[in-house]
């Protein structure tokens, strides 16, 4: 929901249960074991703080804003803050960002997959959105 130059509602749903990646067998380990997708499919992101934009960008200019709200991933809720650049391109407001996700925050315990070395205790959450005006 946008209500002048700024986003009062948002509400964000991801199907991870469709996560993939170059790799089968990393898939099913991130997606069996850590995410636990058959219980866990969805992770949500709803805006606790409206997001002010300050005017609409020209065309070509970026606008840095953050969005702060509840994510929630293997059913554990934590309020985030992702910080977010939007840029009109031909008429498409196009928003991108990304944040750091510990899987410790989300009670996710990191996946073993015997052909893997090593695997991060993180994830990094990456979005792109494109708004059009109706």
């Amino acid at each position: 929901m946008i209500d002048g130059d700024s986003a009062t509602t948002v509400d964000i749903t991801a199907d991870l249960s469709t996560l993939e990646s170059d790799e089968s067998f990393r898939d099913n380990a991130i997606r069996g074991q850590a995410l636990d997708t058959d219980r866990f499919a969805d992770a949500t992101f709803s805006l606790t703080k409206p997001i002010t934009f300050g005017q609409t960008p020209s065309e070509g200019q970026t606008v840095k804003v953050e969005a702060t709200g509840d994510l929630t991933v293997h059913g554990v809720t934590q309020e985030v803050t992702i910080p977010l650049e939007a840029k009109l391109v031909k008429g498409v407001i196009v928003v991108t960002g990304q944040i750091d996700l510990p899987f410790a925050d989300f009670d996710i315990e990191k996946p073993v997959a015997a052909r893997v070395l090593s695997i991060e205790d993180h994830g990094i959450l990456e979005l792109q959105l494109f708004f059009t005006k109706q």
